[in-house]
């Protein structure tokens, strides 16, 4: 009885030798990996191609499905309406742009890096005309306690931002002005037109409000919409989320109201593109996916 325990533990152990020599030779071959795609934050450029960042997750696994590394990268694309063309502008990875905006006239882009409690230290303005650029390549601008968000105004080479207390501009070269002092401020717009917009609480209410830096119309209740754009097509129309919905608002009437494009967008960052006729965002909640709102058509599209 005793002589058989012997050879039986004998064969286990010879069997535990056999699976950890197998395991080791299987590590070592068929190793393979595996890649998953995410696009988001997006926005428009001047000549109707789409901005955003695509991340790349790459994990290596052996032959038995062990991960033996992983690898996450960022880097800033650009691509065409339809979702084709991919070209590479730079790699972001650790610090991906948030609120991407592109200049109406010239090829720079803005968007806010170091987000900490709420507010942006760091804008930077990149120039992305091909081939060799001539003076700006790239600026940052830092800013202290931070801001809430930046665009491009209606003039060549300056910008509009907004901290909680203050609506700027600022040029590239630094020259730093005062537009407004406005309590609670978290948006502020501009690109076209005359007047900027701006989103602002009152009261623990949230209200849409246009200035030219001089005479300030509060929208009623009725008009408002959050992450407003101002359409280059019409300056008095505004597009921005209401809810879950992307309305429009036409600022001109006696009594604007909102006006409801599509129901359950769930747009993070709705971008509107110069020609006033088309949408693209990501959808908050989801990691990947690109959208199109064709304006005219009220057709949503996925792009990626």
């Amino acid at each position: 009885m005793k002589k058989d325990m012997k050879w039986i533990a004998v064969i286990c152990l010879v069997g535990i030798v056999g699976f950890i020599g197998l395991s080791t030779m299987l590590s070592g071959c068929g190793e393979r990996t595996e890649n998953s795609l995410y696009y988001y934050n997006p926005s428009w450029l001047r000549g109707g191609d789409v901005v955003l960042i695509k991340g790349l997750q790459s994990v290596r696994k052996d032959v038995i499905g062990t991960q033996l590394g992983s690898a996450y990268t960022e880097t800033l694309i650009t691509m065409d309406a339809t979702g084709a063309n991919e070209g590479v502008i730079l790699d972001v990875t650790g610090n991906p742009p948030y609120g991407l905006s592109a200049a109406p006239a010239g090829d720079y882009l803005v968007y806010l890096d170091g987000l900490r409690n709420g507010l942006f230290s760091k804008a930077v303005i990149l120039n992305i005309a091909a081939g060799t650029h001539q003076g700006l390549n790239k600026i940052e601008m830092v800013f202290n306690p931070g801001i809430k968000a930046i665009d491009w105004t209606n003039v060549a080479g300056k910008l509009v931002y907004c901290t909680t207390r203050e609506i700027r501009t600022i040029t590239l070269d630094g020259t730093d002005t005062l537009v407004a002092t406005v309590a609670d401020l978290s948006f502020v717009t501009w690109k076209n037109g005359t007047k900027l917009a701006y989103v602002h609480t009152v009261g623990g209410v949230d209200v849409l409000s246009l200035t030219d830096g001089v005479t300030t119309t509060d929208l009623p209740a009725a008009a408002f919409v959050d992450k407003p754009q101002i359409s280059a097509a019409n300056t008095a129309m505004i597009y921005g989320l209401s809810g879950s919905s992307y309305c429009s608002v036409d600022t001109s009437v006696g009594s604007p109201a909102t006006t409801e494009v599509l129901a359950s967008c769930k747009a993070d960052l709705p971008r509107l593109n110069q020609a006033g006729d088309k949408v693209v965002y990501d959808r908050a909640g989801e990691q990947t996916g690109i959208y199109i709102l064709d304006l005219t058509t009220k057709a949503e599209t996925k792009i990626k």
